[in-house]
């Protein structure tokens, strides 16, 4: 047997003159570039997973970080002037008047109402001699609003009485605007609609707090209203503090002190006792003592 070694680096054994040649190429296997692609591989496979963890935990760190439950204080600044036509009477009252409410929510319901502390303008308004009363809905008002099952409960106080109105939530047609702004460190969009008297009505509403609430009657929106503006400042809500620690859940709850009553019965004695309010917007009684 002889072994010849060709330039081309063929290996040929021949075994004997009747028998046929076998050529075997030899190759080279590069070890190195081998094992480090599958290095690489493995390396982006574990960076995959980071960035997947990394992600998700975006995710829960968001989710967490939205609000679900708490309470918001909001300062109403009223326009007396707006609808006065007597001048001797807007030069016995101020131009605005300022009061602070709170609204207690969690998850889809909520409830509306004036501070423990405030005190009803009443209690301080105008002189002994020619004292000015103004009525600003009641001092024992409450909303109560359940989005899920689309219900509201209203405590409407009227005299030395209390009434209960229960209803169906009220949809508004919010139109949604790209402008953007902060409210005590809660990004807001904007909306705007109309109310029922067809008087402008602009939002500013914050989806990091989820419950489609807000002040009066109002929602509806993807986050709370924590500005609310009707007919070009004549009526504002503005959010100046948002508690969301040390949260009692009992605190949501409908009314139920009071005579049950259907809207237009309430409407009709109130109309019987101040006359009726065929401009609409903010409920505000004045007469004279």
């Amino acid at each position: 047997m002889s072994v010849h070694c060709a330039k081309n680096r063929e290996f040929i054994w021949q075994l004997s003159p009747s028998l046929t040649l076998i050529n075997i190429k030899a190759r080279h296997v590069n070890l190195f570039r081998k094992y480090a692609g599958i290095d690489l591989f493995l390396k982006l496979l574990n960076m995959k997973k980071l960035l997947c963890l990394f992600l998700c935990s975006l995710v829960i760190e968001f989710v967490s970080a939205q609000v679900k439950e708490g309470t918001i204080i909001y300062k109403r600044r009223v326009d007396l002037h707006r609808r006065m036509t007597d001048e001797s009477m807007k030069s016995m009252m101020p131009h605005f008047d300022s009061s602070k409410l709170q609204l207690i929510f969690s998850g889809n319901e909520s409830i509306f109402k004036k501070l423990p502390e405030e005190k009803d303008i009443r209690d301080n308004a105008g002189d002994d001699g020619n004292r000015i009363v103004i009525n600003m809905g009641g001092p024992e008002n409450e909303t109560y609003k359940d989005f899920a099952s689309e219900r509201i409960i209203e405590l409407r106080e009227l005299g030395p009485k209390k009434y209960i109105i229960e209803d169906t939530l009220h949809k508004q047609n919010w139109k949604m605007e790209d402008d953007t702004k902060m409210i005590d460190g809660y990004n807001c969009k904007k909306a705007s609609t109309k109310n029922r008297e067809n008087k402008d009505v602009i939002a500013w509403y914050s989806e990091d707090i989820q419950c489609p609430s807000g002040p009066e009657q109002f929602g509806g929106l993807p986050g709370m209203i924590l500005e609310l503006n009707i007919n070009e400042d004549e009526m504002v809500f503005t959010a100046i503090d948002i508690q969301t620690k040390d949260f009692d859940k009992k605190l949501v709850k409908a009314p139920s002190n009071g005579k049950k009553i259907t809207r237009k019965e309430f409407q009709k004695m109130v109309d019987d006792q101040f006359g009726p309010n065929p401009g609409g917007g903010p409920v505000l009684r004045i007469y004279r003592n």
